[in-house]
């Protein structure tokens, strides 16, 4: 069903034979937004098929001359975006595939995408040196993966091999910022916080004999996991 859903929105670009300049901007916009909901966390081959087809498609349209550069340019950031996200979803997918290679049914998992660190960072500053990770948990334990230095680190811990887990905050003040002049042409990369006095992040430790294990997302996410292990622990 996904895979046909990517190949509909896919085609997004032969709408150009009917639908032309800012109306083709905007649909095609608010489509490909939708789509990225209706595929997210459904695994990176329908991302993929769909990233294909719209640069497919879209050439097409180029080749015929019903549509123009910006065009182009733009769907091909579109796809390039898309590519991206199922990228994201492929470390889901190895994920996945070690779970059912330990013996379990993967449609018993809830997966989220965060960041991975060995050992609890106390600074701000430190978060530099996380990496991208998928985090999966059941009634049955907890798994997750990364990739540390060249190679993929995968692995799955029952409850009973977690001694002590819980969330924690880290603070950083911000200092002052004053608007410059080329905000005006350039997106300040920290706009979504530049206004809050504090930067606060959350992360949730998990220890493991002597090792002490920590991930870091948006504190739902966290909370989400924080809560199932409280269960689990019960």
């Amino acid at each position: 069903m996904y895979r046909l859903v990517s190949i509909f929105f896919g085609l997004i670009p032969l709408t150009q034979f009917f639908i032309k300049g800012w109306y083709f901007f905007g649909i095609s916009s608010l489509a490909l937004i939708i789509s990225y909901f209706i595929l997210k966390k459904r695994g990176s081959k329908p991302f993929i098929t769909e990233g294909a087809l719209l640069l497919i498609s879209q050439l097409f349209m180029n080749i015929i001359g019903l549509s123009n550069i910006p065009i182009f340019l733009y769907i091909s950031f579109a796809a390039i975006l898309i590519f991206v996200a199922s990228r994201d979803e492929k470390i889901v997918d190895d994920l996945k595939d070690y779970i059912k290679e330990t013996g379990h049914s993967k449609e018993d998992w809830d997966f989220e995408i965060c960041f991975f660190g060995m050992g609890q960072i106390r600074n701000i500053d430190q978060l530099t040196n996380l990496s991208t990770a998928a985090f999966g948990f059941s009634d049955k334990g907890i798994a997750f993966n990364t990739k540390l230095g060249s190679g993929n680190y995968t692995r799955f811990i029952d409850y009973n091999e977690i001694d002590d887990f819980g969330m924690f905050k880290l603070q950083k003040k911000q200092e002052l910022y004053y608007p410059k002049i080329r905000d005006m042409f350039i997106w300040p990369s920290n706009m979504s916080t530049m206004h809050k006095p504090y930067i606060n992040t959350y992360g949730l430790y998990l220890l493991v004999g002597d090792e002490s294990l920590t991930f870091y997302e948006a504190p739902s996410i966290i909370l989400k996991i924080s809560e199932h292990l409280e269960e689990m622990r019960r």
